[in-house]
């Protein structure tokens, strides 16, 4: 698939989504929408790619800053290397046998992933049964019955993505289910204050990255839709 995002707009929203409106024969109320969660913005995936070129090079012509490119681009956050455990040496963080020279780091883009977890239980309950009670003479006067039950809670995690300048795979850091050791003194008894003061630590080990914490407060409809965002907000420094 082929995506535009609008990562910088140079007219009033309303104005932006009149012109979105008349390029892609849509309705500017739709278009308005897209615009209303913040930038960057999709406002087309299609497998068209003459298509989106050609919407790309019409909103460029009207001075917004545009992304263009295949979600094949967008590396998903199962395939970037986790800092799971990681080392925090002079001149490179270090996962495994993965090194990120200092130098290397283009951007750190904080965000918070948002998910709704399903979780179905079986449930018995003992029921009064009349019918039963009289057949066995009250000997038997419930049933057991079971049914399932399903509960929906909305979890939410902080995650930093670091871009590369040299192109190769991304890194991330998730609050959770990560060891904190490399902090030393530092290290906090719970994930939150340390996740906390480990991006502190790689924004003071890599001065020249760009920092972006837009997407903190953004909320997409998947953890897939949030890569793709965090991307985009990496490539708009580029």
């Amino acid at each position: 698939m082929h995506i535009v995002a609008i990562t910088g707009l140079t007219t009033a929203p309303d104005a932006a989504a009149a012109a979105l409106a008349r390029a892609l024969g849509t309705l500017p109320y739709d278009e308005r929408r897209k615009l209303a969660g913040g930038l960057p913005a999709v406002v087309l995936t299609s497998a068209d790619a003459a298509r989106a070129e050609a919407l790309a090079a019409t909103l460029r012509g009207l001075g917004h800053q545009v992304i263009a490119c295949a979600s094949e681009a967008v590396v998903p956050a199962s395939e970037m290397v986790s800092l799971k455990r990681f080392a925090l040496e002079p001149d490179a963080l270090v996962a495994g046998d993965a090194r990120l020279p200092w130098s290397d780091v283009a951007a750190l883009v904080r965000a918070v992933e948002r998910r709704r977890v399903e979780t179905t239980t079986t449930v018995k309950e003992k029921k009064t049964d009349l019918v039963r009670a009289v057949v066995t003479g009250g000997l038997v006067r419930s049933k057991t019955t079971t049914r399932e039950q399903t509960a929906r809670n909305d979890e939410s995690e902080p995650v930093l993505y670091l871009f590369r300048k040299s192109g190769a795979t991304p890194w991330n850091l998730r609050e959770q289910g990560t060891h904190y050791e490399a902090l030393g003194a530092r290290l906090a008894p719970t994930a939150a204050p340390n996740f906390v003061t480990t991006v502190a630590e790689l924004r003071a080990r890599a001065p020249r990255a760009c920092y972006d914490e837009r997407l903190v407060a953004r909320r997409v409809a998947s953890p897939a839709e949030l890569e793709l965002l965090a991307h985009l907000v990496a490539w708009s420094f580029a």
